[in-house]
């Protein structure tokens, strides 16, 4: 793919976040409580059941429609993206730990949905904390290894323009 094409990729994949995150925050805010989906630090069985408590049925049918077909598709548009990058960008050994990284993220990311989505099917009275712990986890692991992977195309990308400033 040439560095365009990449480039309005990723383009791409940072509008369909913002897309994403806007949705969330207008549509699915209760009680001034954001997604848990979005919630960097996880959440825990008081938090995970006050927030599917303020949502409200119209909601919660939203978050089973347009936002959980959006949640799928980003999270695979944004994988491609980085995938792109870090094959432009490195090689061998390198290039192969980045991948895993990245399918990493993308296996947490869609856990991490599907746990959620049983939450939500749940309801706040049938949560238990095992549910909740586990559908956290998978959102702390999710936002680590996804900066993990921002971090390393940062630094690969800062490589990369030095030594075409050199050349």
């Amino acid at each position: 793919m040439t560095g365009d094409r990449l480039i309005w990729l990723s383009l791409c994949a940072a509008l369909a976040f913002a897309a994403l995150a806007g949705f969330a925050e207008t549509h699915l805010r209760a009680a001034g409580m954001g997604v848990l989906d979005g919630r960097l630090w996880g959440y825990d069985l008081a938090e995970a059941r006050a927030y599917l408590t303020a949502l409200s049925p119209k909601q919660t049918a939203l978050y089973f429609g347009q936002f959980g077909l959006a949640d799928t598709a980003f999270p695979a548009l944004l994988a491609l993206a980085l995938l792109l990058w870090f094959r432009r960008w490195s090689a061998g050994g390198l290039r192969l730990a980045l991948t895993l990284a990245v399918a990493l993220y993308l296996g947490a990311d869609y856990t991490e949905n599907m746990l959620i989505a049983r939450l939500v099917e749940l309801g706040p009275e049938r949560l238990t904390a095992q549910a909740v712990a586990t559908a956290s986890l998978f959102t702390q692991v999710k936002w680590t290894i996804l900066a993990a992977c921002f971090g390393a195309a940062l630094l690969l990308g800062l490589r990369a323009r030095n030594e075409r400033n050199l050349q």
